[in-house]
């Protein structure tokens, strides 16, 4: 189960609202609701997982508190901000020495942009940096208008399921568009598929070799 936190205190999610929704109660309440999905996850031996994006420095009370506040048991993973660039990535880094944590072990999947370094803290808490290799689609990407940094800092996330409004399960390569989603038996033979496993497989060929190198 994965959870986004936009904010570890009323004060804090309230800010990151819609004019219309920017009330410190309805904030509350959100965060206690959250307390409670976490706390039922641990209770019934549920992953949880909490997602927050780090854009400078002035974010480190935010996650110094999920760390004091929540239990160990809720894996936090650090995601830096692709519009912020270094700034948030350095600011990510400095956190982390704030706390101690010590980088034990890099986690790259072949044939996907994400990637995550894990962090041990002084307590034994693992905390995760994710961030974005330069992955992309050979045939899919390369005629498409956003196929840039700026447009598509992403890249090739993976393959993501949809479900349409028919009821039908649609199958997404892409975060950016939905017009390349297709339904799923077309997308099992089709050379989309094709062109997903060849990528993984070259690329997890690329990895090895440097790896082993």
């Amino acid at each position: 189960m994965n959870f986004s936190v936009f904010g570890t205190t009323a004060a804090e999610l309230a800010e990151v609202q819609h004019a219309r929704y920017r009330d410190p109660d309805r904030a509350q309440r959100k965060i206690d609701a959250l307390k409670r999905s976490i706390a039922e996850c641990e209770a019934h031996g549920i992953k949880a997982s909490a997602n927050i994006v780090v854009l400078d420095h002035s974010h480190a009370p935010r996650v110094h508190r999920l760390l004091d506040e929540y239990s160990p048991y809720l894996s936090v993973r650090l995601l830096n901000s692709l519009d912020h660039g270094a700034v948030s990535i350095e600011a990510i880094e400095r956190i982390l020495s704030e706390r101690g944590a010590v980088a034990e072990s890099h986690y790259i999947t072949a044939g996907v942009s994400g990637a995550r370094t894990a962090y041990r803290l002084p307590d034994g808490r693992r905390v995760f940096f994710k961030q974005i290799r330069p992955v992309r689609l050979p045939d899919t990407c390369a005629g498409c208008q956003l196929n840039n940094d700026t447009d598509c800092q992403e890249g090739f996330y993976g393959v993501r399921l949809h479900y349409d409004r028919t009821g039908r399960h649609q199958v997404g390569v892409c975060i950016q568009r939905m017009d390349p989603c297709m339904p799923l038996g077309e997308f099992v033979t089709s050379p989309k598929r094709s062109e997903i496993l060849a990528l993984r497989e070259a690329d997890y060929q690329r990895l090895t070799a440097r790896l082993a190198g």
